[in-house]
C-alpha cells in the first residue's frame, strides 16, 4: 500500500511527497523561472522529466494533491538559453536539462511544439488536465522565462558529491562552459568578450562563484558606455585619456572625458573655447648651439621660415607652469617649405585666371563698342542719302516750275 504526505517547508503546506527513492515537491507558490531554480536550493533542484517512469511519478503526485481538478502548469527544469537553436527534429527540441546541461531523454511528449528561433531564452513548464480520475493531455509547453508558476523540485542524492549537484549556471553572453582540465572541482569560463574567469562550486550553497567568492551575475554582460571590465569581471571607469583622444589636455572623468587646454593665464578651459584659440609658441636655436625654450603667449601667426632660427607652434598643447613640464619641439622647417610653396602656387594661378578673365571681358567690350560705331556710321550715311535725294527732288521741281 502507497502513503502520500504533505512536505510543509513554512507555515503554508507547499506540496505533496512521494515515499520513493527519488521525492518530488509540488511548490504552489508561483514564481518565474530563475526563482524556482532558487527555491529548489541546495537540497533538491528543478525537476528533469526525461522518461515516461518520471513522468509518471510526478504525475501520480499531481493527482494526489487537493483540488487540482482542471488545467495545471507546473515549471520543469528545461531551458533553451539565448545562442542555442530550436530543433524540433529532436526529442527535448533544442532545450537542455538546467541540472546537468544535458540533452539526455527517453521521453517526447510535447504538447506544443517552440518556435524556431536561435535568439530568445525559453523555459518549459508541464501542462494537463486532471478530470478527477486521470490526467490527460499531458506534456511540455514552451513560455517565456518572466512568467510566474507552481513548480516541482526533485530531491537531491545524499550521496552525490555535492560537484555533482551544484547547478549549472546560466550565463548571458558566453560561450558553453568547460572542465577545468586540472581542477575537476572547477569550470572555465569564456565570455564573448574574449574574458576568461574560474568558476568553483560552494559546498555550502551549491552555486558556482567566482575563485575570490563573490557572485557571477552579470559575469560577462557589456559595461554600459565609458566602462570596462577588470580582471575580476567587475565595470570599472575606462581611463581614455591613455588613448590621447584631446588635441590638448585630456582630463578622464567617471565614464567620460573632457578635453581642456591652459589659457595665457595658465588656467584650463574647454578645448574649442575662446580662450584656447590664443595657442602657446615655442623657439629653440638651431642644432649645435645651446637649445633654449621661449613661451609666449600671443596669438598664433601665419607660418613662416627665418634664416638662422625656426619657429614651431605647438596647436592645442597645454601651457607648461614649470621648467620640469615636457614640451615635445620638432622641427617643420621642411613642412612649412611645402606649404609656403604650395600656397605661392595657388596664388600665380588665381592671378593668372583673373588676368585671363580682364582681357576676355576687355576683348568683348571693345568688340562691342566697334559694332555699334559701325552701326551709327551706317545710320549717318542713309541719313545723308536721303538728305541728298530730297535736295536733288526739290531742285528738280523748282526747274520745271520756271520753265
Amino acid at each position: 500500500m502507497e502513503y502520500y504526505w504533505i512536505c510543509l517547508w513554512s507555515v503554508l503546506g507547499v506540496g505533496l511527497c512521494v515515499p520513493d527513492d527519488e521525492h518530488y515537491t509540488l511548490h504552489m507558490n508561483p514564481l518565474n523561472f530563475d526563482k524556482a531554480l532558487e527555491a529548489c536550493l541546495p537540497a533538491s533542484f528543478l525537476t528533469k522529466v526525461a522518461s515516461m517512469e518520471e513522468a509518471t511519478k510526478i504525475l501520480k503526485v499531481i493527482a494526489n494533491m487537493p483540488s487540482t481538478e482542471g488545467t495545471f502548469e507546473f515549471w520543469v527544469g528545461l531551458r533553451k538559453e539565448k545562442l542555442d537553436c530550436v530543433k524540433n527534429d529532436t526529442p527535448l527540441k533544442g532545450f537542455k536539462w538546467t541540472v546537468d546541461s544535458s540533452s539526455d531523454t527517453k521521453l517526447d511528449q510535447w504538447k506544443s511544439l517552440p518556435i524556431p528561433t536561435c535568439t530568445v531564452i525559453h523555459c518549459v513548464f508541464l501542462s494537463g488536465e486532471f478530470n478527477g480520475t486521470e490526467i490527460v493531455n499531458w506534456g511540455f509547453v514552451p513560455s517565456t522565462c518572466k512568467t510566474n508558476r507552481p513548480f516541482i523540485c526533485k530531491q537531491r542524492d545524499e550521496n552525490m558529491p555535492f560537484m555533482d549537484q551544484c547547478l549549472t549556471p546560466h550565463i548571458l553572453e558566453a560561450r558553453p562552459l568547460r572542465p577545468d582540465p586540472n581542477n575537476p572541482h572547477k569550470l572555465d569560463l569564456e565570455c564573448l568578450s574574449g574574458q576568461l574567469f574560474k568558476l568553483t562550486c560552494s559546498a555550502t550553497t551549491l552555486k558556482w562563484k567566482r575563485d575570490d567568492g563573490s557572485a557571477i551575475d552579470g559575469i560577462c554582460a557589456s559595461c554600459k558606455a565609458g566602462y570596462v571590465r577588470d580582471g575580476s569581471g567587475n565595470c570599472v571607469d575606462n581611463d581614455e585619456c591613455r588613448d590621447q583622444p584631446c588635441k590638448g589636455q585630456c582630463v578622464n572623468t567617471e565614464g567620460s572625458y573632457l578635453c581642456k587646454c591652459r589659457d595665457k593665464n595658465g588656467n584650463l578651459q574647454d578645448e574649442g573655447s575662446v580662450s584656447c584659440n590664443e595657442l602657446p609658441v615655442a623657439t629653440f636655436t638651431p642644432e649645435g648651439s645651446d637649445t633654449y625654450l621661449v613661451q609666449d603667449h600671443t596669438p598664433t601667426p601665419k607660418p613662416t621660415i627665418q634664416e638662422g632660427s625656426l619657429i614651431i607652434f605647438l596647436p592645442d598643447q597645454p601651457t607648461p607652469t614649470s621648467p620640469t613640464d615636457d614640451i615635445e619641439i620638432v622641427d617643420k622647417s621642411g613642412e612649412q617649405a611645402k606649404i609656403f610653396i604650395t600656397v605661392l602656387i595657388a596664388v600665380m594661378t588665381l592671378v593668372v585666371l583673373v588676368v585671363v578673365v580682364l582681357a576676355t571681358v576687355k576683348c568683348c567690350l571693345r568688340r562691342r563698342s566697334q559694332k555699334l560705331a559701325m552701326n551709327t556710321a551706317e545710320k549717318m550715311a542713309v541719313k545723308r542719302a536721303e538728305a541728298s535725294k530730297e535736295k536733288y527732288s526739290l531742285e528738280n521741281t523748282n526747274e520745271k516750275e520756271a520753265t
